[in-house]
């Protein structure tokens, strides 16, 4: 099996026998190629580790069985747990810095370990600390659908609702709408989440815990206590975390959270079907926003093609010869993918409002405009 080199930082690596500097050469290739998350995987004779870069998953290096244990538990020491355990999940996590690079960001890193029948597996999730803070007009949102989301968010109550299925950016989406908020009045911003991927500053963030002891309901409960003007939700999964959100937002609050639905119109059906009156539905929700996540083509590879019948069939162009998209050949600087990066695809409701388009219009827009390919259109939504 040939794999395929991280921008060249593990080409040697199953070589390297010393747990601790495999350990930070994996991070640091991480690093390098902006992964999101690392897998561990455990085979019948080897061990697979693998990236997940602009959400899709690459293999980047193959280890001898010999190696798993030491590098696991060289990442058990890094994030406090117990490297005699084996046989139970384990959950933790570390701050990590490459020491040739002191002045870069560090990394906070989630890990879990899960035992599988060769061996435990492992997921890290990266997550740059330091960095920029993401904004609304880093999101990708149109111009007409970036001012309704900030007239929503300029109301002192109701529910605002981000939907799509796990991975589709709702929580960063969720971030860029609360630095918007920081931008203006001073403001009381309480948020809970499962788990707080970045710390934002000036806002106050709990989390949810395995015992239990604080959830999404009983932290709104909470939080209510607190005089917020703002509430930040991870998720409503329930309906008691929804009577929570709904109560919070009918006195006076502007209630902000995620909802597993498959478009922005379908948030009303699950609310409902979660136990919420239709009407108080239509009262409570001010705005629904639907999203999908697709790569951004690489800038430093994108060429020009025509597409074939066909496509232009997909993009509902069909008849209109000579028209130009554009695909990534692949370069050094996004390793080959054509690549770089990725981009929210949006679709908004609003009750009683104006019809705002579908997720397949903003789609159609970005694949014509350059953005992204209308091979990723098709991935991320279908035909």
């Amino acid at each position: 099996m040939q794999l395929p080199p991280a921008n060249g930082l593990l080409e040697r690596a199953e070589t390297i026998t010393d747990s601790v500097q495999l350990a930070d050469r994996i991070l640091r290739a991480g690093y390098f190629v902006h992964a999101s998350d690392v897998h561990i995987d455990p085979m019948e004779g080897w061990t697979r580790v693998r990236f997940r870069v602009d959400g899709e998953l690459e293999d980047v290096l193959r280890l001898p069985s010999a190696m798993q244990s030491p590098l696991v538990s060289r990442l058990k020491v890094l994030a406090s747990l117990d490297i005699a355990e084996k046989r139970a999940p384990q959950d933790g996590g570390f701050s990590w810095r490459m020491a040739q690079m002191p002045t870069m960001p560090p990394l906070d890193i989630r890990m879990a370990t899960l035992p599988c029948r060769h061996g435990e597996r492992v997921t890290l999730r990266l997550l740059e600390t330091g960095g920029r803070r993401l904004g609304m007009d880093d999101l990708g949102l149109s111009a007409r659908d970036r001012d309704v989301f900030a007239r929503i968010l300029a109301k002192p109550h109701g529910l605002v609702l981000l939907t799509g299925p796990t991975g589709s950016g709702k929580t960063t989406t969720l971030y860029a709408a609360i630095n918007e908020l920081l931008k203006g009045d001073a403001k009381n911003i309480i948020t809970v989440e499962d788990p707080i991927e970045y710390e934002i500053p000036g806002v106050a963030q709990a989390e949810v815990d395995s015992a239990d002891k604080v959830n999404f309901a009983k932290a709104l409960k909470s939080i209510l206590r607190h005089d917020p003007d703002v509430v930040m939700i991870g998720e409503i999964r329930d309906g008691e975390s929804l009577d929570a959100a709904v109560k919070a937002s009918l006195t006076g609050h502007l209630v902000l959270s995620t909802l597993h639905a498959n478009d922005a119109k379908s948030s009303v059906t699950r609310l409902v079907d979660m136990g919420l009156d239709p009407k108080m539905a239509t009262a409570t929700l001010r705005l629904a926003v639907a999203q999908r996540l697709v790569r951004r083509i690489c800038r430093d590879c994108a060429e020009e093609y025509e597409p074939g019948e066909a496509e232009l069939a997909v993009l509902g162009l069909a008849g209109r010869p000579g028209l130009r998209l554009q695909r990534g050949r692949g370069c050094a600087k996004c390793g080959g993918r054509g690549y770089a990066g990725r981009v929210g695809l949006f679709e908004l409701y609003e009750p009683g409002g104006p019809d705002y388009g579908t997720m397949k219009d903003d789609a159609r827009a970005k694949a014509m405009s350059g953005v992204t390919s209308l091979a990723e259109v098709l991935r991320a939504i279908g035909d």
